[in-house]
């Protein structure tokens, strides 16, 4: 097994590289967090794993119960938290299939008591800078996004526009 990587063995009989985004252990299991290698759109995914003779991951298996996906994303929510304030640039969306994406933050920026922000999807560990995104934002208490809201009026647009156009000038 490579650094930060392991293989799943697909339905089809196939393979399946892995990422490692953290692991963790509760009083009854142990847990991998991961992305697929190659399929960026999958987002964040969590199994049960054993370790073999050799100490690496094995056995794996499916999280059950409801109960458990509350702790294992109860778990994630705190070591994200954890990481401080670069984590505060990243933040996690929900796309139409109900998978989630990782994005990072590029450039926030205030207007008229309402805050803003740039992002971009995270593949690979790396901004997709081919296409960036805006929008108006609600910050927690450590600076993350708690909720992002819709750029709601053409006026809106434009600002956010020219700030965009200042930043690639720059």
């Amino acid at each position: 097994m490579e650094e930060n990587i392991f293989i799943l063995q697909k339905e089809d009989g196939g393979e399946q590289q892995c990422r490692v985004v953290f692991t963790f252990d509760s009083d009854e299991h142990a847990y991998v967090l991961f992305s697929l290698v190659g399929d960026e759109d999958a987002g964040i995914s969590a199994l049960r794993y054993e370790l073999d003779e050799n100490g690496e991951m094995a056995d794996f298996s499916d999280i059950e119960t409801d109960e458990e996906w509350a702790m294992v994303e109860e778990v994630m929510n705190t070591v994200l938290a954890e990481f401080g304030a670069d984590q505060a640039n990243y933040f996690t969306i929900t796309n139409e299939n109900d998978e989630e994406i990782m994005c990072q933050i590029l450039h926030r920026f205030d207007n008229a008591g309402k805050s803003y922000l740039f992002y971009a999807i995270l593949e690979d560990d790396e901004p997709q800078l081919d296409e960036v995104f805006a929008s108006a934002y609600i910050a927690g208490d450590n600076g993350e996004v708690a909720d992002l809201l819709p750029i709601e009026t053409d006026e809106e647009w434009a600002m956010v526009e020219e700030m965009l156009n200042s930043l690639a000038q720059n």
